[in-house]
């Protein structure tokens, strides 16, 4: 439901909110051109910016949130990466096992917009 990208984008900001923590986000394979490109979405969708102009925009440490972390949304960040939900399947097990907290919610959401998409005939448009 979740893109790669996406899971990416919010890996690589709980990695700069709580820089001591485990990187999260290397448990996501992207190349290091996507990986700047996402920085830089982010960057541009003011969730983060560069602690100071002479930081290298390529390594996390650079970055600090704008905002705190509870006030950035799923919605902050799929609006910056020009992401996507993918609805064109059920819920995984691999969402509810790598999203414990969320993806009841996401769950829902996915069921919901699933449903809504299958009562939408072509002969509607």
């Amino acid at each position: 439901m979740i893109t790669l990208l996406t899971q990416t984008a919010i890996a690589v900001l709980n990695d700069i909110a709580d820089p001591f923590s485990p990187n999260r986000s290397k448990q996501f394979t992207i190349g290091s051109e996507e990986f700047s490109k996402l920085l830089l979405k982010l960057e541009s969708g003011n969730i983060i910016c560069r602690k100071s102009p002479e930081c290298p925009p390529q390594a996390l440490a650079s970055y600090k949130l704008t905002r705190p972390k509870d006030s950035i949304t799923l919605l902050d960040v799929l609006e910056a990466t020009g992401e996507h939900l993918n609805c064109n399947r059920p819920t995984s097990e691999e969402l509810y096992n790598r999203f414990c907290k969320v993806a009841p919610r996401l769950g829902v959401l996915n069921q919901v917009t699933r449903t809504y998409l299958s009562q939408i005939k072509l002969t509607d448009f």
